[in-house]
């Protein structure tokens, strides 16, 4: 606490030069050590680590039990969800915990969003370099490849360009009902066509866990057109397209 940016890399820096662990060899050698030896160690890594232990398993005892608290809090509360849409007569799904999943939704924006502005259903690859910043060394959150930037500015979309978006898709927003764990899943089209990977929700979209509002809940997936732009424009990786046999 009270560190800048330039003290908190200097620490880590000295971490790095005082630990051996990126050997492979030496890594491997402490399989087999006993609790005294990682207490008299030298190594910086391994002396962080002993001193962050306690620490660290009081915090993941409280964790489980707090766990604990909540799973059976929600028990409860979902007996009364259920009853409560029993009494108006609507339909309650199951939580589908450990087996598949289906939800069934559209592409959609939102407005307004949760911070007031308009969501738009699609970003695009503007998006990119409006946000592109740099190296995280020199401070930039985001850091796009140049060969990217450099077909962006092209405007080498090929064939994954959108007329009415005068770009390709990256992102699109959908009514989906997601929770934790679905990060990867495939989203399908009526056609049963792979448009996108969901890998993320809007912030005031977690509630839906406890109660789906269709007006607020927007999932996050990345669209198939952006993965194969990227692909084929900027990695040029054609013998994998062929192989996955993508047209």
């Amino acid at each position: 606490p009270g560190q800048d940016e330039a003290s908190i890399h200097a620490q880590l820096d000295k971490l790095y030069a005082g630990s051996k662990l990126a050997d492979t060899a030496f890594r491997l050698s402490w399989l087999d050590k006993d609790v005294a030896a990682f207490k008299a160690s030298d190594d910086a890594f391994i002396k962080a680590a002993v001193a962050l232990y306690d620490d660290d398993r009081r915090l993941e005892t409280r964790d489980k039990e707090l766990a604990g608290k909540l799973q059976k809090a929600y028990a409860g509360t979902q007996q009364a969800l259920i009853d409560f849409h029993a009494s108006r007569g609507e339909a309650v799904y199951p939580d589908a915990n450990s087996t598949m999943r289906i939800s069934f939704g559209k592409v959609q924006g939102r407005t307004p969003g949760s911070d007031g502005s308009n969501w738009t259903a699609f970003t695009t690859l503007r998006g990119i370099v409006a946000k592109h910043k740099g190296p995280i060394e020199a401070g930039g959150e985001y850091d796009a490849p140049a060969e990217q930037l450099a077909a962006i500015k092209a405007r080498n979309f090929g064939p994954y360009g959108v007329k009415a978006l005068d770009s390709v898709p990256v992102n699109f927003l959908s009514t989906l009902d997601s929770t934790g764990g679905n990060s990867g899943s495939p989203v399908l089209n009526k056609r049963a066509e792979l448009v996108g990977l969901l890998f993320d929700g809007t912030l005031d979209a977690v509630i839906s866990d406890w109660d789906f509002n269709p007006r607020m809940v927007r999932s996050i997936s990345v669209d198939s057109r952006y993965m194969l732009w990227q692909m084929s424009t900027v990695d040029k990786t054609a013998r994998l397209l062929e192989e996955m046999n993508v047209r």
